[in-house]
């Protein structure tokens, strides 16, 4: 099938791919020193989703969100203990979550739960899909959404950008 076809508005954007890690600041070395990742974003906590996440930008422009699990419960902590799906998904931002769902459905995806809020969108819808081929892709409902990168982050800690100035920020 091609990609027109499943792209009913052409507004689908690429956002992230994701990666599995066991905590955030793991994720950030690693992929520093892997990929030269450097430019990140705040940490996020997100109760919702039971998961931490931030995000990095590597110098060739691809973005990953590194997700790491926020309680014993969390869904990715049983991934991270089998280390499978740790390249985890594919991440696309849309116009309208219910459209792009139904032409995810029309090429064989399934959704895997219903659409919840995700704190590192502003409370914007989020829904995660998987096919037979074990793909698993996220639409994010937050079509105009960019990530605020932050050019040095405080060694740890989760902060919010009340305490950062405006210059310190680079909006991509």
């Amino acid at each position: 099938m091609l990609a027109e076809n499943l792209l009913p508005d052409g507004r689908l954007r690429f956002d992230h791919l994701g990666v599995l890690v066991p905590d955030l600041a793991h994720g950030r070395q690693l992929l520093s020193s892997v990929l030269g990742v450097s430019c990140w974003t705040v940490e996020f906590e997100d109760p919702v989703n039971d998961v931490f996440v931030q995000f990095g930008r590597c110098p060739g422009g691809m973005c990953y969100e590194t997700v790491a699990p926020r309680s014993a419960l969390s869904p990715v902590r049983n991934a991270l203990k089998r280390r499978v799906n740790i390249f985890n998904h594919v991440a696309y931002r849309v116009a309208s979550l219910v459209g792009h769902a139904a032409c995810l459905r029309a090429a064989g995806f399934g959704a895997i739960a219903d659409p919840v809020p995700a704190v590192a969108y502003d409370n914007r819808p989020i829904q995660f899909f998987a096919n037979a081929d074990g793909w698993l892709v996220e639409l994010i409902e937050a079509p105009e959404h960019r990530h605020v990168y932050i050019a040095e982050l405080p060694s740890a800690g989760v902060f919010s950008f009340g305490g950062h100035d405006v210059e310190q920020r680079q909006r991509l």
